[in-house]
């Protein structure tokens, strides 16, 4: 496990901390794990990442540079979104720019739209289940856990036609 530590300033041009460098990094690495640290210095807001990794598999075929200035983004997690589950999906989405917003951090350090669509598939009931989802350890669920098992309980059982999608 190999280990990259970022630190960025908070840009009130902006609004927002410029995550441009962390996601080119990760681009072309297995992550397992990414820790926030928010810290002010000088009255300036920083967010230290933590990011753990592993290179990208040897056995994986050479890409293609991307054009200058185009981001590549693995999208395949959609095909595991049912149709009839969009909705919930997009709630958890919203909830996850607002939460982030509120923190002053990047919203894939709460969860990245492949966990999001896990959460929606598996639809947990309690923090134990939401526990056994990929990404979501003992301090994400005391921070999130809650607020995003009552989005859950709010949208109500899955609809018929996606849980007869053989999800």
């Amino acid at each position: 496990m190999l280990i990259r530590v970022f630190t960025l300033a908070f840009e009130p041009m902006t609004g927002r901390f410029n995550d441009d460098p962390v996601r080119d990094f990760i681009a072309d690495k297995e992550v397992a794990s990414i820790r926030d640290h928010f810290f002010l210095k000088d009255d300036t807001p920083y967010l230290t990442l933590v990011v753990c990794y592993r290179p990208a598999g040897l056995a994986a075929a050479p890409q293609a540079p991307a054009p200058a200035g185009a981001r590549q983004r693995d999208e395949s997690w959609r095909t595991t979104v049912n149709q009839a589950d969009w909705p919930l999906f997009n709630t958890l989405r919203d909830w996850r720019g607002e939460r982030a917003r509120a923190d002053g951090i990047p919203s894939y350090v709460i969860c990245n739209n492949r966990q999001l669509a896990e959460v929606v598939n598996k639809r947990p009931a309690t923090l134990a289940e939401l526990g056994h989802l990929d990404g979501f350890g003992d301090a994400k669920l005391k921070k999130y856990g809650a607020e995003l098992l009552a989005l859950i309980a709010k949208a109500g059982p899955r609809p018929p036609e996606a849980a007869n999608a053989g999800q």
